[in-house]
């Protein structure tokens, strides 16, 4: 008696064993594919999903994340623009704009500081601009935020023009961002 008990035991034991495993198996595979399909190659850069629904991609081992996937952003034309100092200017209208707290100033902000140039935060005019600040125009290489209610980008002298509201900045500066990083290319002029 007590023999068939432990041969009982052992075949459920064993089966146990088998459904288990396959389970696990088939919830492994599944992982895996899952998570394949939230990397994204482009231009020989790997884009992965993060827990928020961004983008997250590395340079130099320094990660870099992005609100859009660089196809998402083909719709934006920047104008053809360089650096060719280690200082740049942030300008705004301290009137209608805070760039402490504005999400798209900090990812340029961090893109520029991890490339080795210096953002420095300037004024565009002196009405509100706090006294730490300078007033600079675009005489001086700068990216230019303007808080408007059409989001476009354009030069104007030595400035980067980046006009829009919030999400229509943060996609336009995703897309400086790739330009910066060597992601994608400037395109040439016909």
């Amino acid at each position: 008696m007590a023999n068939k008990k432990s041969k009982l035991l052992l075949v459920v034991f064993i089966i146990f064993i088998m459904i288990t495993s396959v389970i696990g198996y088939f919830s492994y595979n599944n992982q895996n594919q899952a998570n394949n399909i939230n990397i994204i190659d482009y231009n020989g850069f790997k884009f992965q999903t993060t827990q928020e629904g961004r983008w997250i991609t590395s340079k130099n081992n320094i990660n870099f994340i992005f609100d859009k996937l660089p196809s998402e952003l083909e719709n934006i034309n920047l104008p053809n623009f360089q650096i060719t100092q280690d200082k740049v200017y942030v300008l705004y209208n301290a009137s209608n704009f805070n760039p402490g707290s504005d999400y798209s100033v900090g990812k340029l902000y961090y893109t520029l500081q991890n490339l080795g140039i210096r953002a420095v935060f300037a004024c565009i005019n002196e009405e509100n601009c706090p006294a730490q600040y300078p007033i600079k125009d675009c005489s001086n290489e700068a990216f230019y935020f303007k808080l408007e209610n059409t989001t476009k980008v354009y030069k104007d002298n030595k400035c980067l023009v980046i006009q829009g509201n919030n999400i229509g900045m943060s996609s336009i500066v995703d897309k400086i961002n790739l330009r910066l990083l060597g992601i994608i290319w400037m395109r040439k002029k016909d």
